[in-house]
This record gives structure tokens, sequence and C-alpha cells, in this order.
């Protein structure tokens, strides 16, 4: 079988690897060096944190300190993202305006929004000053296009890395190096995958963090509880696709979460006075040091089909697990959407992509895995929608 979750390309040396990983403060800080020259930032302006929503939460914060922004101000996010990113905004005291999905002139849609359309938001929203560009899937935004945007009405750039780090703009400048400030997430399926965890850096010269945040003051995650299930959750979820052969990992995956050794990712809180443990930061570093060989292709491949349900079940059907998507409704989890209160009729592109979006794994290297991938492949372009076919 195929899956969606990246762990379930993991050797049985991997999963040894990331089970029993030691780590120091060499690490940490070796981690937080790393990053900061990769993305051009001082490092004092550099901080790993609880997690990448955690991370987005700072960087707003620090626009407010500095005077960039203020409280009340308005951040454009992309209309089809996870609730994290809606979170963070509202916690700095900021409101999100969703801007909808780019659809090209043959009908097609993209999963990132256009520097048209912010331009038109700013023009029709006085109190737009932000924008976070998250390029959706690793597939990068034409980002000159946004530059001009953001120069003609001084706004100031959040680049989100969760899908992205390692990749490049078609400008050739590498994802992370053009914007304000830069945020990663190290959670689970991220271009960093150490399941929980993230980064900030403040590039622009005069911004400064929150005086009520303090890189040394910050805690790394606790013995129990966070870090047994950010340990063993490749182990825990190797034993969950074992299952799945047998139809019982929604048993396996029940007991988890009732028993609170697995976590959902949605579910992960806001902390900006916890980090990231040494471990962790240890096996961070060593997946930035091949983010040139691994970001070669897109994080997730995409697919527009006619009829989900449908397709999901013949590539079950075929041995591929492929039903968690980024994302099943424009701001996902489904369990979350009710309360975002989310403008469908001014964003038909996003609800549209999000009713028929499947996701193709890109991570399998093995000979048997691959041929599998191109099966799926194979069913889920019997399935494809034309670009003229995309429509609300």
């Amino acid at each position: 079988m195929i899956f969606l979750g990246l762990a379930s390309n993991y050797s049985f040396q991997d999963v040894l690897r990331h089970s029993f990983a030691l780590g120091s403060n060499r690490d940490y800080n070796n981690l937080e060096r790393a990053l900061a020259e990769k993305y051009a930032a001082p490092l004092e302006k550099t901080s790993l944190i609880y997690s990448g929503r955690s991370a987005i939460s700072l960087a707003l914060k620090s626009f407010i300190a500095s005077g960039k922004l203020h409280t009340g101000d308005s951040v454009v996010i992309n209309s089809f993202t996870c609730h994290a990113v809606l979170e963070a905004v509202k916690s700095a005291g900021l409101k999100p305006v969703f801007a909808d999905l780019e659809r090209l002139k043959t009908g097609e849609i993209l999963p990132n929004y256009s520097a048209t359309t912010l331009a038109s938001l700013v023009k029709t929203n006085k109190t737009v000053r932000a924008f976070i560009l998250q390029n959706t899937f690793g597939l990068p935004v034409n980002i000159k296009s946004f530059e001009t945007v953001r120069k003609k009405y001084n706004l100031l750039l959040l680049e989100d890395l969760a899908h992205c780090a390692g990749r490049k703009y078609p400008d050739g400048r590498e994802i992370g190096t053009v914007g304000d400030a830069t945020c990663l997430s190290f959670g689970k399926g991220k271009s960093l995958d150490t399941i929980t965890g993230g980064a900030v850096l403040l590039r622009n010269p005069d911004l400064s963090f929150p005086k009520s945040f303090s890189k040394s003051a910050l805690k790394k995650r606790r013995k129990t509880g966070d870090v047994p299930r950010a340990s063993w959750y490749p182990l825990l979820g190797a034993i969950a696709r074992g299952l799945s052969y047998l139809h019982l990992e929604k048993f396996w995956l029940g007991f988890l979460l009732k028993t609170h050794w697995l976590e959902r990712s949605a579910d992960t809180k806001l902390d900006e006075s916890t980090t990231v443990t040494n471990w962790q930061s240890r096996l961070a570093l060593r997946q930035l040091e091949t983010l040139s060989t691994t970001a070669k292709t897109p994080l997730r491949r995409y697919f527009l089909v006619d009829d989900r349900d449908t397709c999901l079940k013949e590539l079950r059907n075929h041995g591929a697990r492929l039903e968690e998507s980024w994302y099943e409704v424009p701001v996902s989890p489904v369990r979350y959407y009710p309360s975002v209160h989310f403008p469908e009729t001014s964003c038909p592109n996003a609800v549209f992509f999000a009713s028929h979006v499947i996701n193709l794994p890109t991570w399998y290297t093995s000979p048997a895995k691959q041929k599998q991938v191109k099966l799926a492949e194979k069913i889920l372009k019997s399935h494809a929608l034309k670009p003229e076919d995309q429509h609300a």
C-alpha cells in the first residue's frame, strides 16, 4: 500500500533513528545558526519555537511590537489553508482576510492566490497591511508580481515555509529569503518533519521580537506527554499502517487518541514560551542539510477529480490510501470549519478546489512503491477534471 503520511516511506533504520534520537544543546544551537544563515536573518532574531502556528503568531506580534502593524489591522491569507494559520493571525490581534485561489484563463484553478487578487483586496480593504504566502504543496507563486504589489502598497510579507522549505521561486531565489519574516513548521508531513516544532526568523532589520518574548527563557518541551508522543509517532504510525491491511487501523488510532499518545496536528496549541527538544533539533538539522535533494519535487502532487468519494474508493481497492487531503474544506480540518464562518460566496474557487482535491505522495523511492504510485496516478488521471470543467 501507499499512504499520504511521510513516515510511511521511513525505512526501519529511519524509524529507529527517530524513536531513539538523542541530542544536545549544541544541536539546538546549530539548528538555529543554520536556519539564520540559510534565510539571511540575524541569529538574535532567529528562534526555534513550539509549533508552526506559534511561529506565525510570534512573527505577526513582532510586526506589531516594531510599529509596522497595529492591533486590528488585516492580514491576507490563502483561502485554502489550515486552521492553524487562521488561529495564529487572530491570536496576534489581527484580522484574517481570505484571498480566493487563482483561476487561469484555461479555467484551471491553482492552490495559491494571485498578486492581482492581493491588489484587489488591498484596494477594497484599507486595513490590509500584510500578507502571508504559503506556496501550497511546495508550488511557488510568481514572487515578482507579488513584490510589485508589496512595494506599491507598502505591505509586509510573511513567508510560511510549512509546505515549501528548500524550494525556489521562478526567478531562482529560495523561498524564505524574500519576506520580512520567515516561519517554518516541523509538524507531521511538512518539509522538515520532526512531528512537532517550528521556527521564526525576522529578516527585516526594523523588526524585533516583543519585549514579552525571550529566547533565553524558552522552556524545552516537557519530558512526559509531548516528547514520547513525538518520539514514537513513526513506530505508532507503522503499526497503524500494518493494521490497515486487516481494516483495524481505526481501532488502534482511536485508542491512541483516547490515551493521548496521538495528537491531531490541527489541535496543537499556541505556545510562545516553549520550544523544541534537543533531539528534534538534531533531526531537523539533518533534514535541513538534505533539502537540496528532497525539495526537487513538490511536497505533494494534487489532482482535482470529478467524484472524490468514488475515486478514493477505487484507489483503496488498488492499495492507495489517500483519504488525508490538504485540505478537504477551504480551512481544514472539517471539525473546525463551521466556526470559521468562511466567506464561501467570495471564495468560490477555494470551495470548489477543496471539494475535488486528492493528494498524491511524492516521497516513495523503491521500485515497488513507485509502481503503486504510478497506478494511483493513472486512476487519478482517469477521474481528473479538465481545466474548463473546474468551475463552481
